[in-house]
């Protein structure tokens, strides 16, 4: 559906928005229907996908676009279909062929034996096709124009990697079949013959931290395999905490402007509750972050080492979310307030330092008594 067949809604509250996002439309292209959709012009996205690639894409409208920064960085899942025996240039479907060497006896075996060097923090080299910046230019504009790219390796971290059940795949909406008129589903696999080669199509679990490129596992697992391989489907199944059963298709939310003249998002309180974990806050340590002074917490809740840091949502009891916080080993002098923790306490139960990074709602802005 083109932009001008969608209606236009009234502008919207900030918030988050999950998108189901299809098969053959850009992030960009994704995003100008959703600002059409939301009625705002300040509409942003977090993790980009491509045209081929279906599932999770987070949009943000107003002012919780602040939050795309942290969404970016949640790690991420992926329902992918790797095709062995060609290669591409872009490592996926889109490109154009490489090499074609055909993937005859290669074995399921062979394949599950080669993810294991994969799982785990990895240097992975992005692929040429990409995003990243080279001297200021997008490695794909240098590619297409024909000129050498250099992309360095990054560590990145793939936590699972599994083989998953070829035919139905789980969850795999939107994904083609890829078996064909002469295709042969051997549970994991799918076998392909054409007049010149056989080739082997695989459906694999990805579950990876930020700036993993599954184009580029794919390539390399074809590598490995001696037989060249690409990227023939993907579908985003997780960003973070949020899943695809949270996602709406463009054309739910064209159905709920027609029906209530704008589309209901995940309030900037609920976008922020669901980002990052709770913190209750008393009504004066509340009205001290709204004048973003940093507080002292005498039970401070257990930080783990993730990728949302040691930030949380400081909410007053049954109020909104005041700030984003973030805790701090050690105090500072200048709290205004008397550190009365007992020194006995373990060192991971000290008081801590609570210093909001945003305060959503300044002082006169909200009464949060």
């Amino acid at each position: 559906m083109k932009d001008f067949e969608l209606p236009r809604g009234e502008a919207c509250e900030p918030g988050i928005i999950v998108i189901d996002k299809p098969r053959g439309l850009t992030s960009n292209q994704v995003l100008s229907r959703v600002r059409r959709l939301a009625g705002q012009k300040k509409v942003g996205y977090a993790g980009t996908l491509d045209p081929m690639a279906t599932g999770l894409l987070i949009f943000a409208v107003g002012k919780a676009t602040k939050l795309l920064q942290y969404l970016s960085a949640h790690d991420k899942a992926y329902l992918a279909r790797v095709r062995f025996g060609m290669a591409t240039d872009t490592d996926d479907s889109e490109g154009a062929v490489t090499s074609a060497l055909g993937a005859e006896g290669l074995t399921i075996e062979r394949v599950e034996s080669a993810l294991a060097a994969y799982r785990g923090e990895i240097q992975q080299v992005p692929s040429t096709y990409s995003a990243i910046k080279v001297d200021g230019k997008r490695a794909y504009d240098l590619a297409r124009r024909g000129e050498e790219v250099e992309l360095k390796a990054r560590t990145v971290t793939i936590s699972k990697l599994e083989l998953l059940p070829f035919w139905p795949v789980p969850n795999g909406k939107n994904l083609p079949t890829g078996t064909g008129q002469n295709g042969k589903n051997e549970g994991s696999v799918a076998q392909r013959s054409t007049d010149s080669q056989v080739t082997l199509d695989v459906d694999l679990l990805v579950e990876c931290s930020a700036g993993t490129y599954v184009r580029a596992l794919a390539r390399d697992l074809g590598r490995d395999l001696g037989c060249g391989a690409h990227l023939t489907a993907l579908r985003r199944i997780r960003v973070g905490d949020y899943a695809l059963d949270s996602a709406k298709t463009l054309d739910d939310l064209a159905a709920e402007v027609e029906k209530n003249g704008k589309i209901q998002v995940k309030t900037l309180d609920e976008a922020l509750l669901s980002t990052f974990p709770p913190l209750e806050v008393d009504e004066t340590q509340a009205r001290a972050l709204s004048f973003g002074q940093s507080i002292r917490i005498s039970n401070p809740p257990q930080i783990t080492d993730n990728e949302r840091g040691q930030r949380f949502a400081a909410h007053a009891p049954l109020g909104s979310v005041v700030a984003l916080v973030e805790m701090a080993t050690n105090p500072v002098d200048d709290l205004g307030e008397e550190d009365t923790t007992p020194k006995s306490k373990p060192a991971n139960q000290e008081a801590k330092t609570a210093k909001p990074v945003w305060v959503l709602h300044p002082h006169g802005s909200q009464n949060h008594e």
